[in-house]
């Protein structure tokens, strides 16, 4: 007995030979051509949503880094201003402007408060010192009003001299102009 071969006919040559197969070929075809779209759109819309939250996530953390920024700017700008409202202060009341670092508060009205405990114990302390200084037993030196100068002193007077009165020197040139 001889084994004959069978030929089995070819893939196109079936599916062109019988006009079921060929239809049923092309519906599954379609049907993992739409199963592969379906996942490739759920993958792509899962990876832009991904990225999406990615960048949001990004811009609300550059957000708040800012904003603390800001805040902190604010914050500083807020003191300066104190500070600034303080050597005022400091000044109006015949004190040196440079006390106000030391004196302003965290607010106006604690810097105000401040302010004043400064004034009145910088008087306190000042008359303090004032009476120390009084009590001795040598009296107060008298002022010194020096002469007023002329043109004609100032010819006069050395180089020393002139040094040594050159306020009055610059003012006698100055209005002589």
């Amino acid at each position: 007995m001889e084994e004959q071969e069978v030929k089995k006919p070819d893939f196109d040559e079936l599916l062109r030979g019988d006009r079921d197969y060929q239809s049923a070929c092309d519906k599954k075809v379609s049907q993992a051509l739409a199963t592969a779209r379906a996942n490739w759109e759920r993958e792509h819309q899962a990876e832009g949503d991904r990225l999406r939250q990615e960048l949001e996530s990004e811009l609300e953390g550059r957000l708040a880094q800012e904003r603390a920024g800001l805040a902190r700017q604010q914050k500083e700008f807020d003191a300066r201003l104190r500070q600034v409202a303080v050597a005022q202060a400091l000044q109006q009341r015949g004190l040196d402007a440079g006390f106000a670092p030391w004196i302003t508060g965290e607010t106006e009205e604690e810097s105000a408060r401040r302010v004043e405990q400064f004034t009145a114990l910088f008087q306190t302390a000042l008359s303090q010192a004032v009476a120390g200084r009084m009590r001795s037993d040598a009296a107060p030196r008298a002022p010194e009003n020096p002469e007023a100068l002329t043109r004609d002193a100032l010819k006069g007077m050395s180089v020393k001299e002139i040094n040594r009165n050159w306020e009055q020197v610059s003012g006698l040139l100055r209005d002589h102009r």
